[in-house]
């Protein structure tokens, strides 16, 4: 398969100065987006990126102070900890192999458990602390039950959670073992060293305290709108008579104002792009008007480089093994499912000034059926005979890619990211007005893209976006 060569950008485009980084620099600067993506390391886990962390430790300090970060450093364990801005923090894109709440309850439990642990542990003995914590905690909970298999199939997912993170330390187990205690409880499980460095900063109390105590600072306050949990950490401005300079109000609103250059910066190292419509109207004006200065800062903190939108800014990186590469789409159903409904709603769906596109249920419901009519025996057998669970899966995916917005009617909104991806149509290549005399080659398998979508058939592969062309900068 041939890939299509990659157009000239027809937006501004900020990129870093290549005479002026060094290789310490880009080096530093991998290092930190590498940190980004996985904020807890242990020596054991990943023992190149721990040691990067170290010997770019001042660096990396310099990127924390800019972004309000801070660098926690216990043993063998690093820490990329984000302190909570007005009481929260930004937000990332919603995992779409994000464990279900049962599971993340018993992680927390388990890391709990683990406290009471010296030495090496067994799986059995972790059930019994999470009974134990379970059944005696102060809190609404519902108790762990090791009688039950889906208590203890979730149990050994929260385990790998640890295990991911370098909490637990498994040792030499067979597989078999571990089933065989999951499905009929016989046997020990397995065996697990504890990493306290990496348990003592797993969960960081003072972080949360910070939030707490920001919340309950602003839990009076009067103001306009409610911050989402999965929403930028911005409101709007205050409406109606300026309040007085010592009010509750004022202070929350001067913390606002102080606040905006780096939550601005967050959102556009930590999420695919700071679009304006997100902001309230004098953010939106303060980062329209300062596009250049975060994009300077922005590549100055992870590399790549910035394209300056009419909605938004957007973070693109050109490296082929980039950390923050979202591999996507992939051969699942509901992964080039999703792209094709993307696309065809991107068409069909009503454009608003922001560069937002939104459907009605109904709509959405339309596109959905006409694909399973077009596509459907190519589906697996559970999305093919369930349209409800087809529609599940493609919104989790959109929204995995921070490309899909939902109310609670069911209604989509798009993202102006979303124009970054094209549906490919895969048609068989066409003889040159050179060989017009010669006989096309029966075996070939050589597949082209069609012309007015080729123009970014490899951007799935990518972490850049490009937004739509009917919205861009003139």
């Amino acid at each position: 398969m041939t890939k299509a060569t990659q157009p000239v950008p027809l937006v501004p485009e900020y990129a870093p100065a290549q005479a002026v980084s060094t290789s310490e620099e880009v080096q530093a600067r991998q290092t930190f987006l590498r940190l980004l993506c996985r904020p807890l390391v242990t020596a054991h886990i990943d023992t190149q990126l721990y040691r990067d962390a170290l010997r770019y430790a001042k660096q990396i300090d310099g990127y924390c102070k800019r972004l309000d970060y801070r660098r926690a450093h216990l043993g063998g364990a690093i820490r990329l900890v984000r302190n909570p801005i007005l009481g929260t923090v930004i937000a990332p894109p919603r995992p779409i192999d994000l464990p279900p709440n049962r599971v993340l309850t018993l992680t927390a439990l388990l890391a709990a458990a683990c406290e009471e642990v010296e030495g090496g542990v067994t799986l059995v003995k972790l059930s019994e602390l999470v009974a134990e914590l379970s059944s005696s905690a102060d809190r609404q909970l519902t108790p762990y039950d090791p009688d039950l298999l889906a208590e203890r199939r979730s149990l050994v997912k929260a385990a790998a959670i640890l295990e991911f993170w370098g909490v637990l330390r498994k040792r030499t187990t067979l597989v078999s073992d571990v089933q065989e205690w999951t499905e009929t409880r016989h046997g020990i499980g397995a065996g697990y060293d504890v990493d306290r460095e990496a348990l003592l900063l797993f969960v960081t109390p003072d972080t949360i305290a910070l939030a707490a105590h920001q919340q309950a600072q602003f839990a009076h306050l009067h103001r306009p709108d409610h911050v989402d949990g999965d929403e930028p950490a911005t409101r709007s401005p205050m409406i109606g008579p300026s309040p007085e300079e010592d009010s509750p109000d004022a202070i929350w609103e001067s913390q606002r104002q102080a606040s905006r250059v780096v939550r601005h910066l967050r959102t556009l190292v930590e999420t695919p792009a700071l679009l304006y419509a997100d902001l309230p109207p004098d953010e939106a004006e303060l980062a329209r008007g300062q596009r250049g200065l975060r994009a300077g800062e922005a590549i100055g903190l992870i590399g790549g480089s910035i394209e300056a939108r009419a909605e938004g800014l957007v973070w693109i990186s050109r490296e082929d093994e980039c950390p923050a590469t979202v591999v996507w789409p992939t051969a699942r159903t509901e992964s080039w499912a999703a792209l094709m409904v993307a696309d065809k709603a991107g068409r069909d769906g009503h454009h608003d000034d922001d560069g937002f596109v939104h459907l009605a249920s109904s709509e959405v419901e339309d596109i959905l059926e006409d694909l399973t009519e077009w596509k459907g025996h190519l589906f697996r057998v559970d999305l093919r005979n369930d349209p409800t669970q087809l529609r599940i899966a493609v919104e989790d995916t959109l929204r995995w890619l921070d490309l899909l917005r939902t109310d609670a009617d069911g209604s989509w909104h798009l993202s102006p990211v979303t124009g970054r991806y094209r549906d490919p149509e895969l048609v068989e290549p066409m003889p040159g007005p050179e060989q017009a005399d010669l006989s096309p080659d029966p075996t070939s398998d050589s597949i082209y893209f069609t012309s007015g979508q080729a123009d970014r058939a490899d951007c799935a592969t990518q972490t850049a976006f490009d937004l739509p062309e009917d919205t861009r900068d003139q």
